[in-house]
């Protein structure tokens, strides 16, 4: 599974490769400063995201128990309070970043933090801005489902957490993206008043809206 995520599957939903590497980036022992974001991952762990104490970096945190398991160093995190950007299962996990103006996935190994891969998305699109309303990764911890946006677009873009392979994407109206959520066997995205829920399987567009 960690061969395809360092290989050039993400083909699948055009998606570039970013390549591997060492899992923290370290220049001058960056130290962690406040928290940004906590994420329970089941009763004994917890995800922690920290800023980087005079930079622009962010570092997640794993701990079990109670007990720090590890910390990686990361580039600028993209998710926020209330609308994490990052993804998990027990194979992987998956941080949402923005970096050069283009928002990216940087996926780390949950047993030690070692760099998975890393690709771009929405490669297709021009620069993406981090989002200041709702939702940025959704996960039903099989696959994560991206909500990218710009300036005047946005697209919902599909991967698997095993392997890193994209699954599927779809492109949105660029109004705002009022809420999106998993339901009913699909993502549901809204925005302008108006709901679309597509597939979590292949992403076709669903007719009809849940309760």
């Amino acid at each position: 599974m960690r061969l395809k995520w360092l290989g050039p599957a993400i083909v699948i939903v055009g998606v570039a490769v970013a390549g591997a590497g060492a899992y923290a980036i370290v220049t001058g022992r960056p130290d962690p400063g406040a928290v940004i974001d906590r994420l329970t991952v089941d009763p004994q762990t917890e995800l922690v995201v920290r800023a980087e104490e005079g930079g622009d970096r962010n570092f997640v945190e794993l701990f079990e128990r109670g007990e720090l398991k590890w910390r990686a160093l990361t580039p600028a995190y993209a998710g926020r309070p209330g609308a994490p950007g990052i993804a998990w299962n027990s194979v992987a996990i998956s941080v949402r970043v923005l970096r050069d103006g283009r928002a990216e996935i940087f996926a780390l190994a949950r047993e030690n933090a070692a760099k998975l891969g890393g690709f771009k998305l929405a490669p297709n699109k021009g620069a993406a801005i981090k989002s200041s309303r709702g939702p940025v990764t959704l996960t039903d911890h099989v696959r994560s489902y991206e909500l990218v946006e710009g300036a005047d677009w946005h697209q919902l873009v599909a991967f698997d957490l095993n392997t890193g392979v994209g699954v599927w994407r779809a492109e949105l109206s660029a109004a705002a993206i009022e809420d999106a959520k998993i339901t009913d066997g699909a993502v549901w995205v809204t925005q302008n008043g108006a709901r679309r829920g597509f597939s979590l399987d292949d992403g076709r567009e669903r007719s009809s809206t849940p309760l």
